[in-house]
């Protein structure tokens, strides 16, 4: 770490350039601080100092540690602040070092703020000499990474900001960038609106990019012709009416599966299971097969009937069964 070519100032936070976005990390421009972190400094002071740049021409412009100079500026009595201070021919690896080293002192950085670092990295750096810079960040230093981070910043601006919340999945950003923006962002709203996370985040996406490009029709349009077909379902209830899009979606992009589910439904019907007994079928009708599975409630209450399902299975299908005269 090149802590040791910074020094240690007190500088008046009040002349601190905080509108500077030469190093920031957010999508959004500027972050204020949080009640809790206006409250500790009240309290405590900073007790991390902010990372700040000397400039050849005079003052300072400041690399990390923002919302810390915001939030001391709204004490009653502001005084000067205890900053790190780096020189102003500080090396540009040393630097970018420095800056992620300190933002990271506040948590994991979301993907958006690490594409953002490299984004702003490369500008100054080659790539080889910014790949070490992948390490802190729990990654290998390869190439492709820092590649696939700067390829989020392309996507639409809604994405973008579901992707730095944590709402949207990097692998469902990933399958998103082949869409048009206006896509994109009509599938960012559907993931936040519906609160989508793990597989159902990755099977709307999945399944509306199919249907998108199986009728040459954009989100938006899908999305309609959905609403046409259920008029009557229940917008206030968005559990529900998540269910019932996806579900849509599903039968949209697989009616063979749908009609062999229902035909499914009808055979077991016309079975009249008892309790505790259940038909299934293979995932997605993959073959015929058919599983009958018994529950008991213990043991001894299974091995009071064995020996006639052994019967019944041994006589009544041979094929699956140990033949000792075979």
């Amino acid at each position: 770490m090149p802590v040791a070519d910074c020094q240690s100032l007190h500088l008046d936070p009040a002349a601190l350039n905080l509108e500077d976005m030469t190093f920031n990390l957010r999508p959004s421009g500027h972050a204020e601080p949080d009640a809790n972190l206006i409250e500790s400094v009240r309290q405590f002071g900073i007790l991390c100092p902010p990372l700040v740049q000397e400039q050849p021409a005079g003052g300072f412009l400041v690399v990390s540690g923002k919302k810390r100079i915001r939030a001391a500026r709204r004490r009653p009595a502001t005084g000067k602040i205890i900053c790190l201070v780096a020189p102003h021919d500080i090396p540009a690896f040393s630097l970018f070092s420095l800056l992620l080293h300190h933002a990271l002192l506040g948590g994991q950085l979301s993907v958006i703020e690490q594409a953002n670092f490299f984004r702003k990295a490369l500008n100054r750096l080659p790539m080889a000499r910014a790949l070490p810079l992948l390490i802190p960040l729990g990654y290998k230093a390869q190439k492709y990474k820092i590649e696939e981070l700067l390829n989020f910043l392309s996507l639409d601006p809604s994405v973008i900001t579901g992707l730095h919340r944590g709402t949207i999945q990097p692998k469902s950003a990933q399958k998103m960038r082949q869409l048009a923006p206006d896509d994109q962002q009509e599938l960012a709203r559907l993931i936040m609106e519906f609160q989508l996370g793990g597989s159902k985040q990755h099977k709307l996406i999945d399944q509306s990019i199919d249907l998108m490009m199986r009728h040459e029709r954009s989100m938006r349009e899908t999305i309609a012709h959905y609403r046409r077909e259920n008029k009557e379902r229940n917008q206030d209830n968005k559990p529900q009416e998540a269910a019932s899009f996806l579900r849509w979606l599903f039968e949209k992009c697989h009616p063979e599966s749908v009609t062999a589910e229902t035909e499914f439904k009808r055979f077991a019907a016309e079975l009249e299971v008892p309790p505790k007994i259940n038909v299934d079928h293979t995932r997605s009708f993959e073959d015929d097969t058919v599983v009958l599975s018994l529950s008991f409630a213990d043991r001894s209450s299974l091995l009071k009937v064995w020996p006639e399902i052994r019967t019944i299975m041994t006589t009544g299908t041979p094929d699956f069964a140990t033949d000792p005269q075979r």
